[in-house]
């Protein structure tokens, strides 16, 4: 992820286990993991849902023929053409 290999990740587990202490480093561990798992569920909910979106934007008629607006309501027509005398 980070592209750190064992030797960077060792390092930053004994300076996290100095400052911290060795009951400290277990609590938070846990907590920073529980907050990584909800940034991943949230941002796969987030995936899914624009997903949806683009295929529902894909089922959409190209053509401008239909009359139904995004809202699922029909646009009024157009008023009639007014004739007047000299048509």
């Amino acid at each position: 992820m980070f592209g750190g290999g064992f030797l960077e990740i060792g390092f930053l587990l004994f300076v996290a286990y100095l400052l911290f202490g060795p009951k400290k480093v277990p609590e938070i561990a846990r907590t920073l993991g529980k907050g990584l798992g909800e940034l991943r569920r949230a941002s796969n909910e987030l995936k899914n849902s624009l997903e949806e979106e683009i295929k529902n934007l894909d089922r959409l008629p190209e053509s401008g023929s239909d009359t139904t607006s995004t809202y699922g309501h029909h646009d009024p027509e157009p008023p009639p053409k007014e004739t007047g005398p000299g048509s």
